[in-house]
């Protein structure tokens, strides 16, 4: 089963419709089976467009993605990643659009750890890593949160590490 996306309106600027027809490729190829099809938002506009793909047995693992001509975060859980576009002059490997279709189809695969910090209940900061071919572990990025648990250090500080495929 593939999931439907509807098709863009023709006045979607240029970068966030290549993303969008992209993504869309993607889908048709990797085929998830764990995207609930009832919760799948998609809202453009003349700036770009935002989407949300909500897993079917995990309401909180949703993959999201805001996309602009220029620039775009895209993230799942705590974790995300800023992408933008090449300065003027310089030339890219691999496409910034490219580059969070296969971030987004890496998180679908499972291949994105998520690594949540608490102290008690609260997040106090998360690191997202993938895996390399020899399943060394490599670090994507980190982000910590501005919240009153981080001045808690006496409660008791502990780690999370999810893994969800959307397959």
């Amino acid at each position: 089963m593939s999931v439907e996306l509807r098709d863009p309106p023709a006045t979607l600027p240029t970068a966030p419709r290549t993303f969008y027809e992209q993504l869309r490729q993607m889908l048709d190829v990797v085929r998830p089976t764990r995207i609930d099809p009832d919760k799948v938002s998609v809202a453009f506009d003349d700036d770009g467009l935002e989407i949300s793909l909500v897993h079917t047995d995990r309401e909180d693992w949703v993959i999201w993605a805001t996309v602009g001509e220029d620039e775009a975060i895209v993230g799942t859980a705590w974790a995300h990643e800023h992408f933008s576009a090449p300065s003027v002059g310089v030339v890219e490997q691999r496409a910034w659009t490219t580059q969070m279709v296969d971030f987004i189809a890496e998180i679908l695969r499972g291949e994105i750890e998520i690594e949540t910090a608490f102290r008690g209940d609260t997040p106090v900061a998360v690191k997202h890593f993938n895996r390399d071919e020899h399943g060394h572990r490599s670090l994507l990025g980190r982000t910590g949160f501005l919240v009153p648990g981080r001045l808690f250090v006496w409660r008791p500080k502990r780690t999370e590490t999810e893994q969800v495929s959307f397959l």
